[in-house]
């Protein structure tokens, strides 16, 4: 196998949540431009309609759902309907989440509860959703989770959110463990601050800005160096990699 089809996602049906926007966007792109065909998901269907167009300039299927992440009726319908126009899902990428800049004294019950929801919870249900079918398939699959930096490593003014993100890398490997007999990897990916909406809205907030001086590369990530290391999760080149967290930080987590 030459080092191009190693990375190649041709024939393959990559499924991205969160896709509307930022990192999400990005690796339905990048998969998309590796030569997956892609289920795009998020709340807005204006934006999926948007990046949709990008990739179908590729020559590549896409398909649009709008899907509520904390909502399980709302993830088992994406799955089906994802699974009924595209023949099924090959790889999973659960990119949604949501984060609040607030100290742990601030935090209220439906603060957290949300933050839980939107970064756990639905990971596990996209999850086991899609696992289901990738067993019934006999095919295997990918499942690529997106984590934090501050879920390996903690972080102020996030105590709720690490705490979700830190779950995903453990749930990450518990399901690797479960699924390998079944041909299926679950592996994680924790960024470091990465350039978009969601991080430019947080860098208002001095305490969350001071952070970014820890990246030892001197600058916030792009949302397609995030990408890139999903692209690789996803294909044949990470063939023997399951219940691993691919830190891609800058340094963040080194001191």
């Amino acid at each position: 196998m030459s080092d191009s089809e190693m990375f190649s996602l041709a024939g393959k049906v990559m499924a991205v949540t969160g896709a509307g926007r930022g990192i999400g966007k990005a690796i339905a792109i990048e998969g998309a431009r590796a030569g997956a065909d892609v289920v795009i998901g998020s709340r807005t269907m204006d934006e999926l309609t948007a990046v949709a167009e990008t990739i179908r300039g590729f020559g590549r299927k896409c398909e649009c759902i709008t899907v509520d992440v904390v909502d399980v009726a709302s993830i088992n319908s994406f799955v089906d309907k994802a699974t009924e126009e595209m023949g099924g899902i090959d790889i999973l990428v659960n990119n949604a989440g949501y984060n609040k800049i607030m100290p742990a004294l601030d935090v209220t019950e439906e603060d957290y509860d949300y933050i839980v929801d939107v970064n756990l919870k639905n990971v596990f249900f996209f999850s086991t959703a899609v696992a289901r079918k990738m067993i019934d398939r006999g095919k295997g699959g990918r499942i690529i989770n997106i984590s934090s930096q501050v879920g390996v490593v903690g972080g102020p003014l996030r105590a709720v959110y690490t705490g979700a993100k830190g779950g995903v890398c453990n749930i990450t490997k518990s399901l690797a463990a479960e699924w390998a007999e079944h041909g299926i990897t679950v592996n994680a990916v924790a960024p470091t601050m990465t350039r978009t909406p969601l991080a430019e809205k947080a860098m208002e907030n001095p305490g969350f800005k001071a952070q970014v001086a820890k990246i030892l590369m001197g600058r916030l990530a792009e949302p397609d160096e995030i990408a890139s290391g999903v692209i690789y999760l996803a294909s044949d080149a990470a063939a023997m990699v399951t219940g691993h967290t691919l830190v891609i930080d800058g340094g963040y987590t080194v001191v």
